[in-house]
């Protein structure tokens, strides 16, 4: 299968079972013109809700009650399935970045898709479905910034993703705490998969950037206005896995001393 079909597939898609198809083969022989889509279809029970104070995660304190965890758990699910269509988004709007560029995102996505079904996973084990609790917006706000790759490794990889190198071990400590051994372990999954999806977008930012500037600027630079530099960091700073995915440590300091 094309990329290009693929990615209409997984946004045009009104069944679980399409947001998550996952062919074994997929080409890039003949990616197209760009095209864009003003928001993505939604399976029933899944369209976009208006977010409101009552949707707040639980605290972590409330972690003995099983209910809370599977709430933390689904709106993470629900921010894997964002990022499954943002990198199709992405793949649609630049048919014409390099190959290599987006062979990789494709292999972002599946492991996306894959984040997705293992949260399903534990929310069967407590007991919910996705059409259960709503589904917000969020990230896909942001896709009418992502005009070009820079612009998208910018505000995807390199803020959301490096954010979760804080959330992942943060949650995962929580659960642990609280002796959810199998919460805890995926979120030890989803951190390591975060550590290369944060060291693709480095990658892509230094080749893509302009040689006068360092990549700490370019990716400021990149950032829309809506999005500020300490949206790429949680509250308790994770200094090793920003280190481990080659993230320059003027800015692993830098981002250590944002509020």
């Amino acid at each position: 299968m094309e990329l290009r079909e693929w990615a209409e597939r997984i946004l045009g898609g009104n069944t679980l079972k399409e947001k998550l198809l996952c062919p074994e083969k997929l080409t890039d022989l003949t990616p197209g013109a760009p095209r864009f889509w003003s928001e993505p279809a939604r399976p029933p029970g899944m369209q976009f809700q208006k977010f409101s104070r009552k949707a707040r995660l639980p605290s972590t304190e409330e972690f003995h009650d099983p209910d809370k965890r599977a709430i933390c758990l689904h709106r993470f699910a629900g921010h894997e399935l964002l990022a499954v269509e943002i990198m199709a988004y992405a793949l649609l709007a630049f048919p014409e970045a390099p190959k290599h560029f987006r062979r990789g995102l494709a292999n972002t996505l599946r492991e996306e898709q894959e984040h997705v079904r293992l949260y399903l996973n534990e929310l069967k084990r407590l007991g919910v479905s996705f059409e259960d609790l709503p589904h917000f917006r969020y990230f896909w706000a942001y896709t009418p910034y992502l005009t070009c790759p820079i612009e998208y490794v910018s505000v995807m990889s390199l803020t959301f993703e490096m954010a979760n190198l804080d959330f992942a071990p943060f949650y995962g400590s929580a659960f642990a705490d609280h002796g959810d051994v199998d919460a805890a372990s995926l979120m030890d999954r989803i951190l390591k998969d975060e550590i290369a999806h944060v060291s693709f977008g480095m990658h892509w930012l230094n080749k893509l950037k302009d040689p006068e500037q360092n990549s700490l600027e370019s990716w400021k630079q990149a950032l829309p206005e809506r999005i500020t530099p300490d949206k790429a960091r949680g509250k308790l700073f994770q200094k090793e896995p920003r280190l481990a995915a080659g993230v320059p440590e003027e800015w692993v300091n830098e981002l250590s001393h944002l509020k």
